[in-house]
């Protein structure tokens, strides 16, 4: 992905220690070690030693963190009083997967938590094994870094050294959208886990921004341009993935044929991208974008996190008249309601507001 700060990983190994499976023991010991170095950011804040960049970082956080509970409605937890010091700029390598000729997502079984459509690792050597594996099963793969994930309440999450180089609001997207994480996880429904957090940590990013530095200030206006490009590049996402989806439907086209007919619509996207990019995105990171190295698992990992966004938009709007702390209560009841009607919180979204029922990827 363009920018890895909002991924989000759970690392289900934290929680299965007790697993004979050679990954739960590598990737536990590993997550255990790392939080046994961990320092306490009471501690720090009090040192005297502490320079003072690190000082305005962890008062920064104590800010996001407050204003996450107190304005959004996140449940309170100990995550992000702890700081871990790394020696690289992420803290895992994360392998996704999906079938090369249909958006038909790959899962790895977890215990407590089901199936999830990611699988972590600290060392990159073991990520590129997986993915190898799944390759050679016919799977498109991707390898992204991830730098922050949610053990969804049952351990503190830290702040890492790295984190110290963000700009507040990607800072501020982190912690909440891992806190929306901590809030609500809804076993079997990672479509609406991830789309949720999405549209919580970048709504009520804005909103801190907003509240800390004014509606028209500078701050606030260079997240609404990053949010811009954001969503444009996630619309042509959406678009190429929408002409890939009429490909792989077609009954009269072989599996070969799908493939060949895949690379051309890819290619296709590529050139226009290359010609329209210069005058769409305002970040270079975007416009640079080769367009030509996608696949599905790269696709299909943008439907994950923000295939209907809207959805919630409409709830924040309608349902919750722009009230961040009702709209995450809500949500919250809905998917307890859901349960009762079994249905899922999308469905159970989408008829209250009217909507036909939709189907998660």
């Amino acid at each position: 992905m363009i920018k890895r700060r909002k991924a989000t990983l759970v690392l289900a190994c934290c929680l299965c220690m007790a697993s004979a499976s050679c990954w739960y023991t590598k990737q536990g010991g590993r997550y255990l070690s790392e939080r046994a170095g961990a320092k306490s950011t009471a501690k720090l804040s009090a040192d005297p030693d502490t320079d003072q960049r690190l000082r305005d970082f962890l008062a920064l956080v104590n800010d996001i963190r407050s204003f996450g509970t107190e304005r959004v409605g996140l449940t309170p937890t100990k995550n992000y009083t702890s700081y871990v010091t790394l020696d690289q700029d992420y803290v895992a390598d994360v392998v996704s997967a999906c079938a090369s000729d249909a958006f038909s997502r790959h899962y790895w079984k977890y215990p407590l938590l089901g199936n999830l459509p990611y699988r972590g690792f600290y060392d990159r050597e073991d990520a590129e094994e997986e993915a190898r594996r799944l390759k050679e099963a016919g799977l498109d793969v991707i390898i992204r870094k991830v730098d922050a994930f949610s053990s969804l309440g049952f351990f503190r999450d830290p702040l890492y050294s790295f984190m110290l180089d963000y700009d507040e609001d990607v800072l501020a997207e982190i912690i909440l959208h891992e806190s929306a994480h901590a809030t609500l996880f809804v076993k079997g429904q990672d479509q609406f886990n991830e789309e949720f957090a999405t549209f919580v940590g970048r709504v009520a990013a804005e909103a801190f921004l907003e509240d800390r530095y004014g509606p028209g200030s500078p701050q606030l206006r260079r997240r609404l341009e990053r949010s811009a490009d954001a969503r444009l590049f996630a619309d042509y996402l959406k678009e190429t993935a929408s002409l890939l989806d009429a490909v792989y439907s077609r009954e009269d086209l072989s599996r070969e044929e799908k493939l060949a007919e895949k690379e051309l619509v890819i290619q296709e996207r590529a050139g226009r991208f290359k010609e329209v990019a210069p005058d769409l995105f305002s970040n270079q990171a975007y416009s640079g974008f080769d367009m030509a190295g996608i696949n599905n698992a790269y696709l299909d990992l943008y439907r994950l996190y923000e295939e209907d966004l809207s959805l919630y938009r409409r709830w924040f709007e309608e349902k919750s008249a722009g009230s961040l702390t009702e709209f995450v209560a809500s949500m919250v009841d809905c998917a307890r309601r859901a349960r009762s009607a079994k249905l899922t919180v999308k469905e159970l979204l989408a008829k209250e507001l009217g909507e036909a029922a939709l189907s998660s990827p």
